[in-house]
């Protein structure tokens, strides 16, 4: 180790002090993201808290002086890097080639879907699980894409919805709805 050039040895020593950390600091795997649904009040409505950083670019806009945006229209109708200085044409119109098939449209959850309500999703290492409350009170189920549960098979499951089929009929669940 004494014919080790110094940076070598710098090399192996910050080497090992990162494997040490990355052995202490624990697992490098991400936590599992989890959407769950709480009921609430009818009475009590929907809180919306707006998000920390649009408030405060709402609130720098709101201290620019900036002219008015028909000062800008030389800009618009000038672009700086376009070659001849116009806007571009407008595309031209797409001319439908072939009939579209017949798609069958998504229904929102109502009172003919499936006998059970969505209550929460789960995704991790690739996986996700739906957790449904079964009708009438009997108890929870937990779901994975493929399963069934009263005739509906699980299509899809997102961060905050699910999505089932039975004879054709799909439905989409979404959780607090």
């Amino acid at each position: 180790m004494t014919a080790w050039h110094p940076l070598t040895k710098l090399v192996v020593a910050c080497g090992t002090l990162a494997i040490g950390w990355l052995l202490i600091s624990g697992p490098s795997e991400a936590p599992a993201t989890v959407g769950v649904a709480r009921s609430r009040p009818a009475s009590e409505p929907a809180a919306i808290t707006p998000d920390p950083a649009l408030l405060a670019l709402a609130g720098l806009a709101a201290r620019l002086d900036l002219p008015p945006r028909e000062a800008f229209r030389a800009m618009v109708e000038r672009p700086l890097f376009t070659p001849a200085r116009r806007p571009a044409p407008p595309p031209p119109p797409v001319a439908a080639a072939e009939p579209v098939p017949e798609i069958r449209p998504i229904v929102e959850s109502g009172p003919a879907g499936p006998p059970f309500r969505l209550v929460g999703t789960v995704s991790r290492r690739g996986r996700s699980e739906a957790l449904v409350a079964l009708e009438g009170g009997s108890g929870l189920a937990r779901l994975e894409p493929g399963a069934e549960l009263a005739g509906w098979v699980v299509l899809e499951i997102g961060p905050d919805h699910l999505e089932v089929e039975r004879d054709g009929e799909r439905h989409r669940m979404r959780i607090l709805h």
